[in-house]
């Protein structure tokens, strides 16, 4: 059903829509609620109003309640409160739990449809490079994403949709609340961050469709064992970053099946998407055409002409990429994660590619440290093996076994200097690296060579 229309053209008053814990709400519940708070917002002077509601469920109440009073939304970029408090003063007023909400009791709860160019939202990116950037989205592009999602992947069942990951960010908002109401599948209102939560609420509702992240993922089987999802789970779904190739095959030994992993962004939308069975290439939604930059600046640079951007321009995205003959693409690191380490330039990718692949790494992340000169901290999460040689040799002595694996490919001058070893990567809640997170990893001694 056309989002525009969902709450126009309705459902019967007892389909499920979204599992608040124990209890199941229907959709006259949630007609009412929407149809209430949207004739209390049509007679307020608010023109933006900033979604900073906690549960989904609200949340979705809110978003649609905005859109039918013919205000504008505004999602902040996290539920913290310094994210909210920075986000509050682009807009004119603020929806959080429903207890502060406008009240209004109106005698008829119909509502118009929406006009899918005019009404909107905006979002702001994540911030890992800088300060969060504003993008400004149309109800067109969501539903041309959700028919997309429903044609290639909506025939595998009408189970509930269950998530890791929050709703407040373009990937969630999309997979486990817009596509859910869309589609007609009842979303469950638990963001269940825990793998044991996760399990216990399968076993409740499911099963069910499973929305999570590559960070969440690739830690689930030290908590619980994966074939436990057996049964459970009739699809995985992961985004905000690419899917290691062991975690991968840890799901696939276990259910057969790869996750299904969604390459995206907040500006783009979905791009494109892989099951890492046979290969790690990219497959561009049947929507979207890609194609490779040949000019001197962006020479390997994807660019991409999509129904899930404002028009039909081309976007020239950051990524480097390589098109292969069937059609697919291979991703090879962000353009912009060049830098210049004592005037040489070096591709932070291609070098936490390197370390991955040294036999004691699991995971790694470097950040440009800016101390009296600009030096490379890694960030590194070691497996088993890697823990027994940090803990036999010392810290020094691993992190010169290291930087001489590197010095096969990189210039002495380019080495990291500085050397930490976390139990995990500082992923955000949106599965992201943000810089400044990787640099406090830094900040508890002064930088030194270890």
């Amino acid at each position: 059903m056309k989002l525009a229309e969902l709450m126009t053209v309705g459902r019967p008053p007892e389909y499920p829509v979204a599992w608040l814990e124990g209890r199941l709400i229907e959709w006259a519940e949630f007609h009412a609620r929407v149809a209430k708070l949207s004739h209390a917002l049509a007679t307020r002077p608010e023109q933006e109003w900033l979604l900073a509601c906690t549960e989904p469920f609200d949340f979705a109440v809110a978003l649609f309640a905005v859109w039918h009073a013919g205000r504008r939304a505004l999602l902040p970029p996290s539920l913290r409160e310094g994210a909210i408090t920075e986000a509050r003063r682009q807009a004119d007023g603020v929806l959080a739990d429903p207890g502060t909400w406008p009240e209004y009791a109106p005698e008829n709860l119909a509502l118009a449809p929406l006009d899918p160019v005019r009404c909107g939202l905006d979002l702001f990116t994540s911030g890992s490079s800088g300060k969060p950037k504003r993008v400004s989205k149309h109800l067109a592009q969501f539903e041309a994403e959700v028919a997309a999602l429903e044609r290639l992947w909506g025939g595998r069942d009408a189970g509930p949709v269950l998530a890791t990951v929050p709703h407040h960010h373009i990937y969630g908002l999309l997979f486990r609340l817009l596509w859910p109401l869309a589609s007609g599948r009842p979303f469950d209102n638990q963001t269940c961050t825990a793998p044991e939560f996760l399990l216990a609420r399968l076993e409740q509702l499911g099963p069910g469709r499973v929305v999570s992240s590559p960070s969440q993922l690739a830690r689930m089987h030290e908590l619980i064992p994966l074939d436990s999802l057996a049964g459970r789970t009739t699809q995985i779904i992961s985004s905000g970053g690419p899917l290691d190739a062991a975690t991968a095959a840890r799901f696939q030994a276990a259910l057969g099946e790869a996750p299904l992993e969604i390459l995206g962004s907040t500006e783009t939308g979905g791009i494109a998407w892989r099951i890492q069975d046979h290969d790690d290439a990219w497959t561009p939604f049947p929507e979207v055409a890609v194609s490779v930059a040949d000019d001197v600046t962006n020479s390997a640079a994807l660019t991409l002409v999509s129904p899930f951007l404002p028009d039909t321009t081309p976007l020239t995205t950051g990524d480097a990429a390589e098109l292969l003959e069937d059609g697919r693409f291979h991703l090879l690191g962000r353009l912009d994660r060049i830098v210049k380490i004592e005037e040489k330039r070096l591709s932070l990718a291609e070098m936490e590619a390197r370390l991955s692949g040294h036999p004691w790494v699991r995971e790694a992340a470097l950040v440009v440290l800016n101390n009296r000169r600009q030096r490379l901290g890694a960030v590194l999460v070691l497996d088993d093996a890697g823990r027994r040689a940090l803990e036999n040799s010392g810290r020094a002595a691993c992190a010169q076994t290291l930087r001489g694996y590197l010095a096969r490919w990189f210039d002495a001058v380019l080495l990291p200097r500085h050397w930490r070893y976390p139990d995990a990567l500082p992923y955000n809640e949106r599965g992201k690296l943000a810089a400044a997170d990787l640099v406090r990893q830094f900040e508890t001694t002064e930088f030194r060579h270890e």
